[in-house]
């Protein structure tokens, strides 16, 4: 298969998946040997083993780092110090797609950016909405769960008192539903539970 047949398939789709190859071409073995050769061309990036994306000069369908991160690990949703940035509870921009998962920790790191993974039980696993970045739907912890899994998370590193609170730089805490915070804070370890609280006693003072 040529390259400009290749795009013919593919240049519309916003991911390339090598399971689907098999349907494409009659030789799928040598279709993996050809995008070896193109992505040391620059002509496509790897995502993850088997996933692609074409370089933005080929691709005709947007992608979203957002669903990316959502798709490159499942079940997983956006939360932590990503989230933290996204409803600007912390000041600092995040630097990686930061997402919890059931599933065990993981990073991928590639053309569009980092994406970590961290591991919580699957009675932990909630909490979370979806959202559209463009055309593209994902899946980001709602506010109060981003600060309860960055904090359960961090937790074995953190003092429970007022002044490690403050340490953690949290910002606009007053538009947290308080009682949604501490409903959900209900599931999660006794200290978490006291962290959430000193949370919402620093955002009403």
């Amino acid at each position: 298969m040529r390259f400009d047949e290749f795009l013919s398939v593919y240049q519309q789709a916003p991911m390339i998946e090598s399971s689907t190859f098999a349907v494409v071409s009659p030789s799928p073995q040598h279709l993996r040997v050809y995008v070896t050769q193109w992505q040391k061309k620059g002509y496509l990036h790897p995502l993850k083993a088997g996933v692609y994306i074409l370089d933005q000069k080929y691709r005709k369908a947007d992608i979203s780092p957002l669903f990316v991160a959502n798709y490159l690990l499942s079940p997983s949703y956006l939360s932590l110090e990503f989230a933290l940035s996204f409803y600007a509870l912390i000041p600092e921009q995040a630097l990686a797609y930061t997402s919890v998962t059931t599933k065990h920790a993981r990073v991928f790191e590639n053309v569009l950016g980092t994406f970590t993974y961290r591991a919580v039980k699957r009675d932990l696993f909630f909490g979370y909405e979806a959202r559209k970045d463009g055309d593209q739907e994902y899946l980001i912890a709602c506010p109060e769960k981003a600060l309860l899994d960055y904090l359960y998370l961090n937790s074995g590193s953190l003092e429970a008192d007022a002044a490690q609170v403050e340490s953690l730089r949290l910002q606009n805490l007053d538009t947290l539903d308080s009682d949604r915070l501490m409903q959900y804070a209900g599931r999660f370890t006794r200290k978490v539970r006291r962290l959430a609280d000193l949370a919402v006693h620093a955002a009403h003072t």
